[in-house]
This record gives structure tokens, sequence and C-alpha cells, in this order.
């Protein structure tokens, strides 16, 4: 690696390490739903501002889907049982943050209009489904909690 290449991956990783320490941060493991069976993915909360960043490390998605997959997450009150009726909170539109690929395992990022410290204090889940375009099916879902 030359000393260019060296340097840009130093000043890289101490710029995302400002963004938040890890006691910021909220891990929430995703259960997949009966329509992406063996399916697994991940979630990683973070605050931004006064919203919430959501990371998505997603491994899997079914095969039917558009490459590449567009995913939807929304946050409901209440647990993945018993979510409420409609979204407690909608998120901006979630960006697919690998190139264009078949890639088994895909991320994607998402930010939501609530602080984190609001989301870990009350009883909310995250759900991610498919676009409309493939359905708007739930693939996953994932109780929000402090820890």
């Amino acid at each position: 690696m030359n000393r260019t290449s060296w340097l840009a991956l130093v000043v890289a990783a101490g710029a995302f390490s400002g963004c938040a320490s890890n006691a910021d941060l909220v891990d929430v493991p995703l259960d997949a739903t009966p329509q992406n069976a063996g399916h697994i993915a991940r979630a990683t909360l973070n605050p931004v501002g006064n919203d919430t960043g959501i990371y998505l490390n997603v491994g899997g998605v079914p095969d039917h889907m558009a490459v590449p997959s567009r995913l939807e997450t929304e946050i409901y009150a209440g647990s993945c049982q018993h979510l409420g009726k409609s979204p407690a909170y909608k998120t901006d539109k979630v960006d697919n943050v690998n190139y264009l690929s078949l890639a088994p395992r895909t991320r994607y990022w998402s930010q939501a209009p609530v602080a984190l410290a609001d989301l870990t204090r009350g009883d909310y889940a995250l759900l991610v489904r498919t676009s409309a375009a493939d359905g708007s099916r739930p693939l996953f879902c994932g109780n929000i909690s402090a820890g």
C-alpha cells in the first residue's frame, strides 16, 4: 500500500469513528419472516443529530427480487410479535451501499426522523420489507432495545 493510500485509509477511519462511539450504537438482530426463511440480517442504529441512522447488513433476500434489491425500513410501535397498525416512523429511502452485484450479503443505509434515545426508551420494532415493485413483503423484523 503506498503512502497516499495509507493516509487516505487513516483519514477515512478517523472520520467514521468520530461519528459515533460504540456506546452510541444500538445493535438490532433481525429475524427473517416466513417469506424470507433461511436468511439473516442485522441492523446497527446510531444517532445522527436528532435523527437515527440505520445501517443494515443483509445476508439474503428472496431470489425473485430485482437486482440490486430495493428494501424499505419502517419503525413500528410495539414488538415484532405485535406491530402497530401503521408505522410510527417512516425512514428516508434505503440506499444500497454496495456496487451493483449479485453478492449474497448486501449493506443498506437509511435514516429515521426520531432520536435514537427516544427509540430505545420506548417499545419499537424495525421492519424491513421489499419495495413496492417487489410487493412490499416483510422480510425481517427486530425489536429495538437499549441493550
